[in-house]
């Protein structure tokens, strides 16, 4: 029985994954009611999920709460400059009459704008979760790294398409969405950036208290 139960067994550890899943979903879901504060929720996710897969001891909501904190001016303000930006986009887009060539050009030039803004999302919070960066360096990391890794990219787009997908037919499934996206995407995002920082899963002197 042991064997199937007990604490190191995997009943146990797939158990103890899918509640840290269903409360960081919860916890993702509350924080981000005020819309603004979306990003700082989703960095907070991703800091944790990643500290998982770096096989790091920690509470779930204490660890969630700390880097929502931490990250909280950063993780804002992308939020907002990204906001603006789409909502720029999307006027130019609805109202803009490509009526001349070079209108056309311009045009066209909003919806490549448009991509660079939506594959930024996808990793400026994973990225701002696992590293210390100024406001600038960040969106520069995380451009470019969007940009590099465009298999990554792709497969967390499709990931978080599929997601909408299965929260359409089975809503109940609101209550792991964030979860799971995170700790997929982490896979991806964790090997990733274990090229650019090889040691990246030592924990710093401030993380071991």
């Amino acid at each position: 029985m042991d064997r199937w139960l007990g604490i190191d067994s995997k009943f146990y550890k797939y158990g103890t994954l899918l509640a840290d899943l269903i409360i960081l979903t919860i916890l993702w879901i509350i924080c981000s009611i005020p819309i603004i504060t979306i990003g700082a929720s989703t960095t907070a996710l991703y800091y944790v999920t990643t500290r998982q897969l770096s096989n790091r001891e920690g509470y779930v909501s204490k660890d969630f709460f700390k880097s929502f904190k931490q990250n909280f001016f950063e993780a804002t303000a992308v939020t907002i400059i990204a906001g603006l930006l789409l909502a720029v986009i999307y006027i130019n887009l609805r109202f803009f009459n490509p009526d001349t060539t070079i209108n056309t050009i311009i045009y066209l030039i909003q919806y490549v704008i448009l991509y660079e803004i939506l594959i930024f999302v996808i990793y400026v919070f994973p990225v701002l979760s696992r590293f210390e960066l100024k406001l600038g360096a960040l969106i520069r990391t995380s451009i470019f790294m969007a940009n590099r890794h465009l298999l990554t990219t792709i497969t967390c787009a499709v990931l978080f398409i599929a997601m909408v997908m299965i929260l359409k037919n089975w809503g109940i499934l609101v209550i792991l969405c964030a979860g799971v996206y995170a700790i997929l995407t982490s896979l991806m995002f964790m090997k990733l950036f274990r090229r650019y920082v090889p040691d990246m899963d030592k924990d710093k002197p401030e993380d071991r208290v």
